[in-house]
């Protein structure tokens, strides 16, 4: 379980996010919704380490420090950012590798006395990351410049390069962001597939269909707090959620 309590990030005098709490069981593929401008992005910034944050963070139970990446990283969260990022110059493969590094056995050990269990580790980093290109579909690009990848590819390779990492929480911002219909339906389908796999996902995203048909709890944040959380159809019925999204108040605003 992903458990965050009363993060708070502020930068210089404006709080982008003001004592949010949630708690995502194992398993859950919950959305994060709200205006442009709410604080979506800063709490998945704040929850992978990559700005300063005040509050408490969990994973299954153990404390996981804020405003380091890499103790995130050790928690098993891992983030697929808006925009692809992604190295052109690299093949798919080397893109996904990156994700996998592992120095135990290099330098003068690897050299010499351990190459044997050197190159048995290689080939089974080179194999998971093939098989994290497999799971977006990417295989037969696995040698091509990243470059050469269309949009919705790149997005795509970014998320392989995410699960080859083995993370158990993954946190996807605007994953649709620039997809046609079709790539739409396929990437809800594959996400269903990654959280069937037994991963936790927490979704940003501003296309509604697509989170309503994916998600099993929606959290809505307006001005950087929680103003509604539940399933979908429950939370779009919300007064507060329509006077965020509409500018309507509500009946009891009058």
């Amino acid at each position: 379980m992903l458990k965050a309590e009363q993060i708070t990030v502020t930068f210089g005098g404006v709080r982008a996010v003001s004592d949010v709490s949630l708690a995502v069981p194992a398993g859950e593929l919950l959305g994060l919704v709200g205006p442009n401008g709410s604080g979506k992005t800063t709490f998945l910034n704040a929850v992978c380490g990559i700005v300063p944050a005040r509050g408490s963070l969990t994973v299954a139970d153990r404390p996981v420090r804020l405003g380091r990446p890499n103790a995130a990283c050790r928690a098993g969260i891992a983030r697929v950012f808006q925009a692809p990022q992604t190295y052109g110059e690299l093949s798919c493969l080397d893109n996904v590798l990156l994700s996998t590094s592992d120095r135990r056995l290099l330098g003068l050990t690897g050299a010499w006395p351990a190459r044997p269990a050197m190159w048995k580790r290689e080939r089974a980093r080179w194999a998971f990351a093939m098989s994290a290109l497999e799971t977006v579909g990417l295989e037969s690009c696995a040698l091509e410049p990243a470059s050469l990848l269309s949009y919705g590819q790149q997005r795509l390779l970014e998320l392989a390069r995410a699960l080859a990492g083995s993370p158990s929480i993954l946190l996807l911002d605007e994953p649709s962001a620039g997809l046609n219909d079709a790539e739409t339906a396929a990437l809800a389908a594959l996400l269903g597939a990654v959280r069937a796999a037994g991963n936790t996902l927490v979704v940003v995203d501003h296309k509604i269909d697509f989170l309503d048909a994916l998600c099993d709890r929606l959290v809505v944040l307006e001005l950087g707090r929680v103003i509604a959380s539940g399933p979908p159809d429950q939370v779009w019925r919300d007064d507060r959620v329509i006077s965020a999204y509409l500018g309507v108040a509500s009946d009891a605003e009058h």
